[in-house]
């Protein structure tokens, strides 16, 4: 019988609480734990251990319990008055106005003249509000000055500004528009087809005026060139629908006859007949024709002398060769100092005010 101190497989121990060491199976000699001396109090203290967080701690939660115990998020209610304004949009007007471009459609393209000796085409384009209202949409303020509208070109993101005729019927644009060769925005304005989409803007006053303004004895001039007669039609409509003893003269200067012929002969009768309808001469239109002399410094002459309120409008060459250029100074179109016929007749002397639009 082996005695249970000896017993090869236990060795005999002493109480922890008592001792400080523990000894050792026979045949193992482990040396004793190393003792350090104490720190000293010079010595530098060494950096705090690093603090490594397990990547399972940032874990997304797929259990369902874990899913139901993550705090929702609270979703933006749009009607919420407090987010209302980052969301709201002002509502696109829908009659025309000078800030944001109104659909309107082409009702009609009507051809001032049918003769294919005409290289450029001119037409009276005719436009009627998208989509149609009830009631018509108000008229264009004619009496506060000459209007333009501008129409853009979705395409190229382009504007140009024209001049509407005078109102014919409620509801309804005519612009006067001549297809120019390299001009995009008239030879986009031909592609379209009845029925289509316009969009305008305006309108825009290029010369602001009343009536009022342009009343007395000095009568008023316009020396017209092309589809410039669009603003001098314009104006004698404003200026001569009362009874006053206003009196207007249109000098229009074409290069072909047949671009006074058809629907403009028309617009032209129909305006005289209006605002004149004795034939007493408040509103007289000569026409005068490139190749039949054109017109001339007596002409101009006749027209304003005694005195008068002259506009010169057409293309910009035409307005040059009539009253002078345009200067443009710090980005902007001034008017410039009067020259060509008009300049030759002023040199003469007479009351006479001169406008270039």
């Amino acid at each position: 019988m082996i005695p249970r101190s000896s017993h090869p497989s236990r060795s005999p121990t002493t109480n922890p609480s008592c001792h400080s060491s523990v000894s050792n199976p026979p045949g193992h000699n482990v040396p004793p734990p190393p003792t350090h001396p104490p720190p000293s109090p010079h010595a530098p203290i060494p950096p705090p251990p690093t603090t490594i967080i397990p990547l399972q701690q940032h874990h997304t939660p797929t259990t369902p319990h874990q899913q139901a115990t993550r705090p929702r998020r609270r979703r933006r209610n749009p009607h919420n008055p407090r987010r209302r304004h980052l969301h709201h949009h002002p509502p696109t007007p829908r009659t025309l106005n000078p800030h944001t471009f109104t659909p309107y459609t082409l009702t009609t393209k009507t051809p001032i003249t049918t003769s294919t000796s005409t290289p450029t085409p001119t037409s009276i384009f005719t436009l009627t509000l998208t989509p149609t209202t009830p009631s018509p949409p108000p008229p264009l303020p004619f009496t506060t000055g000459i209007l333009s509208l501008q129409i853009k070109q979705p395409q190229l993101q382009i504007a140009r500004s024209y001049t509407p005729l005078p109102p014919h019927d409620n509801g309804t644009i005519r612009l006067l528009i001549k297809k120019e060769p390299g001009g995009e925005m008239s030879r986009y304005l031909y592609s379209l087809p009845e029925g289509a989409t316009v969009e305008l803007r305006g309108p825009q006053i290029d010369y602001a005026y009343t009536p009022r303004d342009l009343s007395g004895e000095r009568k008023v001039v316009f020396i017209a060139g092309g589809t410039g007669i669009a603003p001098a039609l314009q104006v004698a409509s404003s200026l001569l629908g009362g009874e006053g003893k206003e009196r207007a003269e249109i000098l229009w200067a074409v290069r072909r006859r047949e671009e006074t012929l058809g629907a403009m002969a028309d617009e032209v009768a129909r305006l005289v007949g209006r605002v004149d309808p004795r034939g007493v001469g408040r509103l007289v239109v000569r026409v005068f024709v490139d190749g039949e002399g054109g017109i001339g410094v007596r002409d101009v002459e006749a027209a304003v002398g005694g005195g008068a309120r002259v506009f010169v409008s057409g293309p910009e060459g035409f307005v040059g060769w009539i009253a002078g250029p345009k200067d443009f100074r710090d980005g902007r179109e001034e008017q410039g100092p009067v020259g060509g016929m008009v300049g030759s007749v002023l040199r003469k002397g007479g009351d006479v005010e001169v406008f270039k639009l």
